[in-house]
């Protein structure tokens, strides 16, 4: 029999329920049979001591269920902590982890001791990790508003829930940027575009009442729109590359905006190009579509009286 047959045979039982094998403190025998694998391609050594399939070898769930088999006590943060829970496209070079022991240090791993209170802690298909809540705060030195952006759009968080996880972790590097980008995101944006978007909109003069991710019923379905002036029958779009660019996106939004057009709404779309790098352009244009809306709709509102 192959020594690649034996082992295949053998090591099995020696996995826990992830597939994770924990040779520290096991028999000689047992540690071989290991090392027999390893050799033969089958396993690969994750952490000192720890060593997963080589076939799921560089798969983020494997990678933290074996840093979790190595410190049962660490907390995965950061962007392991969103790709496994809520944001799965995130991508994941290094595995980050809060521990309360020294863990050996290893290649795609690194370990910090901040602390996190149990009430930002949870557990998720049997990983410890960072509350959704508390992981966009981790994530904002790197990813900015983005973070935040994604949490809101994907329901992972409320605009509450941050600002909550804000004051119980007080005295943190880089409190002042998250305090601002929270109060930058009252109203709530989905994306980076729509984040500039909202931020020109409440420049708009003369100032307008104006809902984000308004939600509007046609025959298309179910929408939601990312600026709407409701009284007007005014949507603006912020159309980002992420999800206005393929075919389907391109096809599924003229087909809303022409059934949206069948109830009376009318929708205007700006690039995150042009949102970006030309706001004061954006915002003129948008002020004049509203003077046009109120013109041909008869809304006009008496002096020194905000849009409704």
């Amino acid at each position: 029999m192959s020594i690649r047959a034996t082992s295949l045979e053998n090591i099995h039982e020696l996995a826990g329920p992830t597939g994770v094998i924990d040779t520290r403190g096991r028999p000689a025998k047992e540690r071989q049979r290991v090392a027999r694998a390893a050799r033969s391609g089958l396993l690969v050594r994750a952490l000192p001591g720890i060593w997963v399939p080589a076939t799921h070898a560089t798969d983020p769930a494997m990678r933290a269920a074996a840093l979790l088999t190595a410190a049962p006590n660490a907390v995965l943060t950061g962007r392991i902590a969103a790709a496994l829970s809520w944001w799965p496209e995130l991508p994941v070079s290094v595995v980050t982890a809060s521990r309360h022991a020294d863990v050996a240090r290893a290649v795609g791993y690194r370990f910090h001791r901040q602390k996190v209170i149990p009430g930002h802690v949870i557990e998720w298909r049997g990983l410890r990790m960072t509350s959704p809540a508390r992981t966009v705060l981790d994530l904002i030195p790197e990813l900015g508003g983005h973070a935040i952006d994604e949490a809101l759009r994907r329901r992972a968080a409320t605009l509450a829930q941050l600002w909550q996880a804000l004051r119980e972790s007080p005295g943190r590097r880089h409190n002042n940027r998250r305090a601002w980008l929270l109060r930058d995101s009252r109203d709530e944006p989905w994306s980076e575009a729509e984040r500039a978007l909202h931020s020109l909109m409440r420049d708009v003069r003369p100032r307008c009442r104006f809902r984000t991710n308004h939600r509007v019923t046609s025959a298309a379905g179910v929408a939601f729109l990312d600026v709407a002036i409701a009284s007007l029958h005014l949507g603006v779009e912020a159309d980002g590359r992420a999800f206005h660019t393929s075919p389907a996106s391109f096809e599924r939004d003229r087909d809303r905006d022409t059934a949206l057009a069948a109830e009376g709404w009318h929708v205007v779309r700006f690039s995150a190009r042009q949102l970006f790098n030309a706001p004061v352009e954006v915002r003129t244009r948008i002020e004049s579509i509203i003077r046009h809306r109120r013109r041909v709709s008869g809304a006009l509102p008496r002096r020194g009286q905000a849009v409704p």
